[in-house]
């Protein structure tokens, strides 16, 4: 099999890695835009959608899932809170264990968040077909899981 980069071809600004980067920040960009209007960053909402959907619910779980160190997540979480969208309680199983859920304001404003990201990504993926955004997701899947 042939590798798709050599040293006589590469160049900076045609590396996947430097595109990814370059797209990435552009949708951070759009979302920190989108929702300044709700005191939020696309960094907190990431967290925020990971507390929506998933079962991680400490600063060491969202941590390890953002490749963060837990002190940036517990700055994060603490942000969050000030602004009312987590709440944080000792859990009943291990009370060393605090756990970081959302609150009745971040229940609240669940859906708004969910259409703030759709619009976002429905805004970077405009000319694409259902079929190239299915595509694209799978070989970004195909790169994580070569990591």
């Amino acid at each position: 099999m042939s590798h798709p980069y050599n040293l006589k071809t590469y160049t900076s600004a045609e590396s996947i890695g430097y595109l990814l980067k370059r797209a990435g920040g552009q949708l951070s960009v759009t979302l920190d835009r989108r929702l300044a209007e709700f005191d939020m960053t696309h960094a907190q909402l990431g967290i925020f959608m990971k507390l929506l959907s998933s079962n991680l619910n400490t600063a060491a779980d969202l941590a390890r899932e953002f490749a963060t160190d837990t002190g940036a997540m517990t700055r994060l979480l603490d942000r969050l809170e000030e602004k009312g969208f987590v709440q944080r309680c000792r859990s009943i199983a291990d009370r060393r264990v605090v756990e970081v859920t959302l609150s009745e304001k971040g229940h609240e404003m669940a859906e708004q968040m969910i259409q703030v990201a759709v619009d976002a990504l429905n805004h970077h993926l405009r000319g694409f077909t259902q079929e190239e955004v299915g595509q694209f997701k799978e070989f970004l899947r195909r790169m994580i899981a070569n990591a």
